[in-house]
């Protein structure tokens, strides 16, 4: 064998290895691989990824899904019952009855007669509503009016002028008027046309309109639909739940069959009263000698589809961090699905600080307006009103009050190991710990008034909560 021979078959390996190797480097994502679709290059920014006539097309797709597909609705109602549900605290140290005064002053400012342009809906409701069109929408308008009212406007509704009235250089990006940093500065309020379309009402200020969205990236002005990597698949499922019902319905036709042995027409009175009576739902197949027909049959609906299914569903709910356990609890022992549950409430504080940031700037402007109108009493003390404000807030994605008898064991002894405090544990199932100990006290009082015992007048280390 030559030395040209043996050092072939000595390099042969190690090159082969080498080029094992390099192929192996760099980003398997950015390859070009002929099973899957290739990612477009694009570095434009969300606002232009998504064009007007793709954002209006998203939320009307999404509100379709909302009117026609239970499954939908049901996956908004359970995120409106968590993630739109807030409470407001006022807790300026050593101050209870003005504290009770501002919430007292806040509630009746929350019923729909005071806080609603239109007088339909409280506080309440208009935030339900708020999330609602954040979900579908992407974003949604919150008018701070004249009057002290708020007035909710739609994202859609929030659209570029046919012309720039003002003459300046700023850009209209979606009906926001924005600066170099990405600043808003103005948008433009259109108003719904009878026979459908748009046309243009007014500007506002930034000032006294707040956008309450969902953003992907930093540079994003308005926000995108929470519902759009999942709309396809909640299409997928209506679609499929009509194909099985119609195989269902197929599968339950009932089918009888003749056969002749000559060409002479067989009328209906050659039918047996048995066959012409089973009225509608039966087919009667009139065949020739020659001729057959079959029924096809098949499990409805199979058991792979329905598992396919149960899983495309998942996909869905996913969008909103819903788990599949709220829908279907017999798929998950009783601790999944309280760790889902847990899971869940941390995903819905981090979508709440949206709602929370607007309801505190709401906040902000409606007491300062009252307290300059007469309606509320200045802080006492000689505080001001920025300071007052600070202990002004609102809360919320609160875990659900059984959960609270069933920790309360453990609860207890976090607080008396020092690793938590009362007014954070009470924070955590939605109690206001500073009005709990006035209203104690009172109870307390009245019942020593009339020599009625209580249950929590013991001492709380002496008290045996469950084993």
């Amino acid at each position: 064998m030559s030395k040209r021979t043996v050092k072939k078959l000595i390099t042969s390996p190690l090159a082969a290895a080498m080029k094992a190797i390099k192929t192996k480097l760099g980003y398997d994502a950015v390859k070009s691989n002929p099973r899957r679709r290739n990612a477009s290059v694009s570095t434009k920014s969300e606002d232009r990824e998504l064009t007007v006539a793709g954002r209006q097309a998203l939320s009307s797709m999404g509100r379709d899904l909302v009117r026609n597909l239970s499954l939908a609705g049901f996956v908004l109602r359970t995120h409106n019952q968590t993630v739109a549900t807030l409470n407001f605290k006022c807790a300026i140290p050593n101050q209870a009855e003005y504290n009770e005064l501002v919430k007292r002053w806040m509630y009746h400012w929350s019923h729909r007669s005071q806080c609603d342009v239109s007088s339909r809906h409280s506080l309440t409701a208009l935030m339900t509503l708020a999330e609602t069109h954040r979900v579908i929408d992407g974003d949604v308008g919150i008018l701070k009016c004249r009057n002290g009212k708020l007035q909710i406007i739609e994202g859609d509704r929030i659209r570029n002028p046919a012309t720039d009235t003002r003459g300046d250089t700023y850009e209209w990006i979606h009906g926001v008027k924005v600066g170099n940093a990405g600043q808003a500065y103005r948008y433009a309020i259109h108003q719904r046309k009878e026979g459908g379309g748009f046309e243009f009402e007014r500007e506002v200020s930034a000032e006294h309109l707040i956008l309450c969205g969902y953003f992907n990236r930093i540079d994003q002005i308005r926000g995108v639909s929470l519902l759009a990597p999942a709309i396809n698949q909640f299409r997928d499922v209506y679609e499929s739940i009509d194909y099985a019902l119609a195989k269902a319905k197929l599968s339950q036709l009932l089918g009888f069959k003749t056969t002749r042995l000559d060409d002479t027409e067989l009328t209906e009175d050659g039918l047996t009263e048995a066959i012409t009576n089973l009225g509608a739902g039966a087919i009667h197949f009139d065949l020739r000698q020659d001729e057959d027909a079959a029924m096809i049959e098949s499990q409805t609906p199979a058991t792979q589809f329905q598992d396919f299914l149960q899983n495309v569903i998942r996909i869905a709910f996913a969008a909103l961090d819903i788990p599949l356990e709220f829908l279907m609890p017999n798929i998950a022992n009783y601790y999944s699905n309280r760790g889902a549950l847990d899971r869940y409430i941390d995903s819905c504080r981090k979508k709440q600080e949206g709602l929370i940031d607007a309801l505190n700037e709401i906040t902000d402007w409606r007491i300062r307006m009252a307290i300059a109108d007469g309606d509320l009493p200045p802080p006492p003390g000689g505080m001001d009103i920025e300071e007052m404000l600070w202990w002004c807030d609102w809360e919320g994605a609160r875990l659900p009050h059984w959960r609270m008898i069933e920790d309360a064991k453990d609860t207890l002894t976090a607080i008396q190991c020092g690793l938590t405090s009362s007014k954070k544990s009470a924070r955590l199932y939605g109690n206001d710990f500073d009005e709990n100990i006035i209203e104690t006290a009172e109870a307390n009082r009245m019942a020593e008034e009339h020599g009625v015992f209580l249950a929590f007048t013991q001492p709380i280390a002496s008290i045996n909560i469950g084993t």
